[in-house]
């Protein structure tokens, strides 16, 4: 009697795209803190790492909600990425509302570096679900059922 072969490990896309999307977008948000904060100084400092922790934070907590819902019908899942898109924009514009007239940070600062940290995250995220190796159907048992 042969052993069953083992089954393969099914990737993980959803942690390839979170560490792929953290790790460039963590680089630019130190970039752009760094830059604002010798251009604007304590003000860039503020507007960029305000808005670096609010991307950041927003990008992480999507992964690990799709996480969660991976073996759900891809139409959930669907529907669970589109609210948690929804709610990261209504996130935003809460934010940019509240600090509309804030004087102790930038609002340039702040919006240069949410956009380009999060183009950097989402191209991050790109390049590593292309590159996750994920099956469009499970392979066939090798017992036969009656």
């Amino acid at each position: 009697m042969t052993p069953e072969p083992r089954a393969a490990a099914r990737p993980d896309p959803y942690g390839a795209m979170l560490r792929g999307g953290a790790v460039p977008s963590i680089a630019v948000a130190v970039a752009a803190i760094v830059v604002f904060t010798l251009v604007d100084g304590s003000l860039g400092l503020a507007g960029s790492a305000l808005a670096s922790a609010l991307v950041v934070l927003s990008t992480v907590s999507t992964m690990l909600i799709l996480r969660k819902m991976a073996g759900l019908d891809p139409r959930v899942v669907f529907m669970g990425a589109m609210v948690s898109y929804f709610f990261k924009v209504m996130l935003l514009g809460v934010f940019l509302v509240l600090f509309r007239n804030a004087d102790w940070l930038s609002p340039i600062a702040f919006a240069v570096t949410a956009v380009v940290v999060s183009l950097a995250g989402t191209i991050g995220e790109i390049v590593a679900f292309t590159r996750v190796k994920t099956y469009i159907y499970d392979e066939p048992s090798s017992e036969v059922r009656s």
